[in-house]
């Protein structure tokens, strides 16, 4: 008996550590409010997440490539890109000579994606027009930007660590019951 029921606290126990993680590693990247679109030249990586997610640029622009995160990110589009770690605040830039679609992606953070659309993105799209610096300390910007975070942004991460120790603790009186139902008959 005494061992049953060890068993049945050590799966509830694991259950309430392992099920909260699940919704915060389902998405792969932070990027989870949808595609941003801009025009302009520069992609910033916060939170896991490029800003805008679709850059669009003129044949011949370049654009830098910024990581804002206290971690390492990378940028791979096919044929380009800066597969080195690209620590906070370092920056590398591209020039994209032909229209086209590049699609690039960090391999350090799966749905970290994006996208560089160059002209009307009718063209080749591959690197082999592409030419990449090596990557640089950013200038300052004068700009300041000031980040606010709201409750509706933080209701999903809270929701997972609530729900997922009830969820573990579900699950563990589950075990708890299909055990007690097979204990022999004396």
């Amino acid at each position: 008996m005494a061992r049953r029921s060890a068993i049945v606290i050590a799966a509830a126990f694991l259950a309430v550590l392992i099920v909260p993680a699940i919704p915060a590693a389902a998405g792969g990247g932070g990027c989870h409010t949808g595609a941003t679109q801009d025009n302009g030249d520069t992609v910033e990586l916060v939170d896991a997440c490029p800003t805008p997610t679709i850059l669009t640029i003129d044949p011949g622009g370049t654009v830098t490539f910024v990581n804002e995160d206290p971690f390492a990110h990378n940028v791979i589009g096919s044929s380009w890109g800066h597969p080195d770690d690209l620590n906070q605040d370092e920056a590398f830039t591209a020039t994209f000579a032909e229209p086209g679609i590049y699609p690039w992606a960090c391999w350090y953070h799966p749905g970290m994606t994006g996208a560089i659309v160059v002209g009307d993105g009718t063209g080749v799209g591959n690197g082999a027009a592409v030419d990449v610096s090596s990557f640089s300390q950013p200038e300052p910007s004068p700009v300041v930007e000031v980040r606010t975070v709201t409750q509706a942004s933080s209701a999903p991460a809270v929701a997972g660590w609530v729900i997922g120790p009830l969820l573990g603790i579900g699950i563990g009186l589950g075990i708890a019951a299909l055990i007690s139902r097979r204990r022999p008959a004396a």
